[in-house]
């Protein structure tokens, strides 16, 4: 069972009791319910073989994470046993997780980069920032109906610039290095560069032309959408 957040033994058990699985096990799925959260982490120890997780992008570099929330603000990965005893179905546990994520509060800040382009970089206060991928549109006030170009460096933020332009592709190398800004004194959550779109996530080929210049490849349906994007 993963327990991310750091914090000592004693804290852990001070927060849930001694023993964290059974609270949980025994707890009433309405309760449960409630405290479901989405985060993103790298792949290691604290994903087990049986944790609701998911992959974002071919690479594996990163994985969407199925956890409880405690009282201390401790995120629980959710194991396959879990949900079976509480009687939902996976499906369920994602979706009320992700719904739950409005529950977390974060700041926004945007940035206009260029005429009618803006970089947003969200940070979380009561819980990882990088969570609000899931709720993009949504965390933006905006319905991105060409996505978004985004990049989670941190665990705790998150990079993200509507397209709606085919000129926002090029300021992709700007948004890369802003995050590896961002990163220069820790290991990045992130190194990608994600396409969010209709509460999809593609990840991109970054193809670099210069120190600054980088060009993106994706999908067939990412190129229908840039394709379809006025000029400027």
């Amino acid at each position: 069972m993963a327990l991310f957040r750091r914090q000592s033994r004693n804290q852990q058990n001070a927060a849930w009791g001694q023993d964290v699985r059974g609270v949980l096990m025994s707890a009433p799925p309405d309760r449960i319910r409630q405290d479901l959260r989405l985060m993103i982490a790298r792949p290691g120890p604290n994903l087990g073989a049986q944790g609701v997780v998911w992959p974002l992008g071919d690479r594996g570099e990163i994985f969407a994470v199925a956890c409880v929330k405690g009282p201390d603000g401790t995120a629980v990965t959710i194991e396959t046993p879990m949900v079976q005893h509480w009687g939902m179905a996976v499906e369920d546990v994602w979706l009320q997780a992700a719904t739950n994520l409005r529950m977390e509060s974060f700041s926004g800040t945007p940035m206009e980069i260029s005429t009618g382009t803006t970089l947003h970089s969200l940070l979380g206060q009561s819980w990882p920032g990088s969570a609000q991928l899931f709720r993009l549109g949504e965390a933006l006030g905006d319905p991105l109906r060409a996505g978004a170009l985004v990049v989670p460096p941190i665990d705790n933020g998150l990079l993200a610039l509507p397209l709606n332009s085919q000129r926002t592709l090029g300021m992709a190398g700007f948004v890369l290095k802003t995050a590896q800004g961002l990163t220069r004194d820790q290991q990045p959550l992130s190194t990608g560069m994600f396409w969010w779109h209709e509460g999809i996530l593609e990840e991109l080929e970054v193809n670099w032309q210069g120190p600054e210049h980088a060009s993106l490849t994706g999908s067939a349906r990412f190129g229908q959408v840039v394709r379809a994007l006025p000029p400027q």
